[in-house]
């Protein structure tokens, strides 16, 4: 049996307006056009990222999923981030997560607040900053 999961990414230290994200957000969206979404962490000196997507449900409107992929192709889009050229991914949470995923654990999880501060909401990547 194939384990799905969502495909998210905890890049630490890094701020939207860094070319380095925003080059990095716009490969993501090469491979998942329109499903790249990010907000910035509770610490606010991060940006979780997400694939997801926006859907209509007649009982609850407009809901955000991620969407589901295999665990390997989770880890190989994570490993790509943590590595040159960019640098980016959480090696410590990914190494978690190798290890979650091992024992048959959830991964790729995001938490909304952390040490009582709040992530921001999520935001669409358009490809692009806008004000």
């Amino acid at each position: 049996m194939i384990n799905m999961v969502g495909l998210t990414f905890d890049w630490d230290d890094v701020s939207i307006t860094d070319t380095k994200v925003q080059d990095a957000l716009n490969d993501l969206d090469k491979d998942f056009p329109s499903k790249v979404w990010y907000r910035i962490s509770s610490s606010g000196t991060g940006l979780h990222v997400i694939i997801g997507e926006l859907s209509y449900d007649t009982l609850f409107g407009m809901v955000f999923s991620p969407i589901e992929i295999n665990s390997k192709t989770q880890f190989t889009y994570r490993k790509k981030f943590s590595d040159e050229p960019w640098s980016l991914e959480c090696e410590g949470r990914m190494y978690s997560d190798q290890v979650r995923s091992a024992e048959g654990f959830r991964t790729s999880r995001v938490f909304k607040s952390k040490n009582g501060n709040q992530s921001s909401d999520w935001i669409h990547w358009a490809g692009e900053l806008h004000d």
